[in-house]
């Protein structure tokens, strides 16, 4: 598996603009931030920490396809790296949990959006990559 970058950390709330927009997304107050790629919209796996409880159909060690932001929200001129996973078709309360995310392949570079349509739009676009690399890879590949 090609590891671009890695995330770990407690799962925090955010701004609360992914949901309205139709992307909820997973605020991870990353751990150790060495290991975070540099900005950018990434296709990668994500899961719970060991220990942590299941939530839905979520269990530690069970790796789903994620989309992650990571950068500073430059279309709501924000200050703050932030890392937000997507995690793709599921949709439970994850606040509190501890997550591991696994960065592996770079969508697009992280950009400014003249509105919040345009950057619909472009998440729709990245949703659509997504599901064209979980064609290639259905299962997140063992590490080597």
């Amino acid at each position: 598996m090609n590891l671009l970058g890695y995330a770990a950390g407690e799962i925090v709330r955010g701004e609360g603009r992914g949901a309205p927009m139709g992307f909820p997304t997973a605020n991870i107050a990353a751990e150790d931030e060495s290991r975070i790629p540099e900005d950018g919209v990434y296709f990668g796996w994500f899961t719970l920490a060991d220990g942590d409880p299941p939530r839905g159909s979520l269990h530690p060690g069970t790796w789903l396809p994620t989309l992650v932001s990571v950068g500073e929200n430059p279309t709501f001129d924000g200050r703050k790296r932030t890392v937000e996973a997507y995690v793709i078709d599921f949709d439970a309360d994850l606040y509190g949990a501890n997550a591991i995310t696994e960065l592996t392949h770079l969508v697009r570079k992280q950009e400014q959006f003249n509105s919040i349509d345009e950057l619909i739009v472009a998440m729709n676009g990245d949703k659509a990559s997504a599901r064209e690399l979980m064609s290639r890879y259905p299962a997140r590949p063992q590490q080597s």
